[in-house]
């Protein structure tokens, strides 16, 4: 794996992943690092204009070099799953937009006019 490179720095031990803008959006790979927090330090960087840096730090004396060898690559297939989740969600949003409001529209005209004009009310009881 040729993106990533081991380190050390003063906050410890690292390994980083280094990743194009151009593939992964960056609603995806912040969604990937927080997922991954309960087992690593993350820590996001800006390597170069088109690419951003995961650092990955261990949390315990515990984890070794081939634990976070092993994280990345759960990483880098966890990110692909955001990612295509990302697409998935850009293509369909219009269409899952109008499923919910077809479904939502009979509830509509039991709600009374003062209700649908104030800022507040989102939807009330028709019961």
């Amino acid at each position: 794996m040729e993106n990533v490179v081991q380190g050390v720095n003063a906050l410890g031990e690292f390994f980083l992943l280094s990743l194009g803008k151009g593939i992964y959006s960056r609603e995806a790979i912040m969604k990937t690092c927080y997922a991954f927090t309960d087992s690593y330090y993350i820590q996001v960087v800006k390597v170069a204009d088109e690419t951003t840096g995961i650092c990955f730090y261990d949390k315990g004396e515990e984890n070794t070099c081939q634990d976070i060898r092993t994280g990345v690559k759960q990483f880098l297939q966890s990110l692909i799953e955001n990612q295509m989740r990302y697409i998935i969600h850009q293509e369909t949003s219009v269409l899952h937009q109008e499923i919910v409001r077809k479904a939502f529209s009979p509830a509509v005209v039991l709600i009374d006019e003062d209700s649908q004009s104030g800022s507040l009310n989102i939807l009330t009881s028709a019961v």
